[in-house]
């Protein structure tokens, strides 16, 4: 099914065609994900059956006013199953579908078969570059969608961000009502003294597998302002590394989650400490809801060189019934004794003495909870990084509480 003989079918000129055959070839190589390794466990990944699923090997035939949902508000990029449709081209940014490169980009060496999967079967991979002191105007909307049923699908992005540029980058995975595996790849490089601030909303359908990476490099006083809004899919797994490789460079990470039914919502985080006087902040909170569960497995790892680091990991799950189910693992690894580190980690229900104040001034139980939950959420909603889409974010998370119909159990 997933042959080197198959990635021959994609477009590209000879540098990525010979690519993209090594890295399938050595995909043979790598074991099937098992719960048994640590970095899957809790999950259930042992359940995926790759045989159901077909690449993509054609570009999907969509008429351009349904690919590119133009707004005033943003710079829009759209794919289709991995494709790349349409997009904004400014003078502050470039976009490139690296299929259509003469001249060949270095890509890393994949760790796994599922980042070799992604490098030898992305159909369109994307290349974003922020030329040195540009500030883009507007945010950047990165929309994903999907189209084919029993699909499974390779999008890749790269953002390379040069020194002192600023941009906001949002990327969307958006609902669909298709029975389909992606996973997805975005690899950011900030250059020194850059500032991103950078959302993700994972609004997929209730069939979809979504096995997911985000990759971020920071350099020398840069910043990096990430965020996960994740609400959809069947398994949901995003694993986020945040590298900070600069001197004084700074990466802050949160998430708010929302699951229900028999979802299952998987993060797996790594801050990263390589360079002195760096810091980062992670804070992840959801909420939990009928047989639903989440997991989360955090590292922080400070390197033997990264004197005056700071960091700090939170996560917090929120149940509303007492069939869901959270795993939580904060994990420390330190090679310097001049660092301030911390993790935190708390699973609980509903705090009883807030719905009773509530209740007891004639607010309804169900009424109450979502009050409640709204509280919990907060925190993050209000300084999620890219505010021109916040509102839509709590708009997608209310319209979800609201439909709880009872009061759980």
């Amino acid at each position: 099914m997933y042959t080197p003989e198959l990635v021959q079918e994609l477009r590209g000129h000879e540098w990525l065609r010979k690519l993209r055959t090594e890295i399938a070839t050595s995909a043979s190589g790598f074991s099937h994900p098992s719960r048994e390794e640590e970095e899957w466990r809790y999950s259930p990944i042992d359940k995926l059956e790759l045989g159901r699923f077909t690449p993509v090997l054609s570009k999907p035939l969509i008429m351009p006013n349904d690919a590119k949902k133009k707004s005033d508000g943003f710079h829009t990029i759209s794919t289709v199953d991995g494709y790349l449709l349409s997009h904004d081209q400014l003078d502050t940014y470039d976009v490139h579908s690296v299929s259509d490169l003469e001249e060949p980009i270095e890509f890393e060496t994949p760790a796994d078969m599922l980042g070799s999967m992604n490098l030898a079967f992305s159909p369109d991979p994307v290349l974003i570059r922020v030329p040195r002191g540009s500030r883009v105007d507007l945010p950047l909307i990165i929309d994903h969608r999907w189209e084919k049923e029993s699909a499974a699908c390779f999008p890749l992005i790269r953002i390379e961000i040069e020194e002192s540029a600023e941009i906001e980058i949002v990327e969307i995975f958006h609902h669909a009502e298709v029975d389909s595996l992606i996973v997805p790849e975005t690899k950011i490089v900030i250059g020194n003294g850059s500032n991103v601030n950078y959302q993700q909303v994972q609004n997929l359908g209730p069939n979809v597998w979504q096995l997911g990476t985000l990759d971020v490099s920071v350099g020398q006083q840069a910043n990096f302002h990430g965020a996960i809004a994740a609400i959809g899919g069947s398994y949901a797994r995003l694993k986020t590394n945040c590298c900070l490789d600069g001197r004084g460079a700074s990466g802050k990470v949160s998430a708010i989650y929302h699951g229900n039914g028999d979802q299952v919502l998987d993060f797996r985080t790594h801050q990263k400490h390589v360079a002195r006087d760096t810091q980062s902040d992670l804070l992840f909170k959801g909420i939990l809801d009928d047989e639903s569960t989440s997991i989360y497995t955090g590292l922080i790892h400070v390197h033997n060189e990264a004197s005056g680091t700071n960091a700090f990991q939170t996560n917090r799950t929120l149940k509303l019934c007492d069939r869901a189910w959270a795993e939580s693992v904060p994990n420390l690894e330190i090679e310097n004794n001049d660092v301030k580190c911390s993790h935190a980690s708390t699973v609980s229900p509903v705090d009883e003495d807030q719905r009773f104040y509530l209740e007891s001034r004639g607010v309804p139980t169900l009424d109450a909870e979502k009050l409640i939950v709204r509280g919990f959420l907060q925190e993050v909603v209000s300084s999620l990084p890219v505010e021109a889409i916040n509102g839509w974010i709590a708009d997608l998370f209310n319209q979800k509480l609201d439909t709880r119909a009872t009061y759980g159990q």
